[in-house]
């Protein structure tokens, strides 16, 4: 049996727009669009060629201020994982004020343009 390579996520982050600190997790998912290509010759079965690649995800935060909206640079990291660096669009944020708990921020973003992976 070979050893694990899972690694623990207690030493990621989400570094770059104003506001996002004391990260608790982010998630992201990396997609190409399916562009439908069937034809008549297809014989009755779709067709898919790659269109265009993106990555989108949310992000949890803490802290006093709220993450601002709007374009900047962002950095995500995983302990012993991948490193994503791009161009950060943050779309929206979700303010959660639990009374038996404490203030969050939930934070939607997407990457726009090439994205680099390390």
């Amino acid at each position: 049996m070979a050893a694990t390579t899972a690694v623990a996520g207690h030493g990621g982050a989400f570094s770059g727009p104003t506001g996002i600190s004391e990260v608790t997790q982010w998630k992201a998912s990396i997609s190409t669009d399916k562009l439908d290509a069937t034809n008549l010759g297809s014989g009755g079965w779709k067709e898919y060629i790659p269109g265009l690649i993106g990555m989108e995800g949310s992000a949890t935060c803490q802290g006093t201020a709220i993450p601002s909206r709007g374009l900047a640079a962002g950095t995500l990291t995983s302990n012993g994982g991948p490193t994503f660096t791009g161009s950060v669009f943050v779309d929206k944020v979700d303010v959660n004020v639990p009374v038996d708990g404490k203030v969050t921020y939930d934070v939607s973003f997407a990457f726009t343009g090439s994205i680099a992976v390390g």
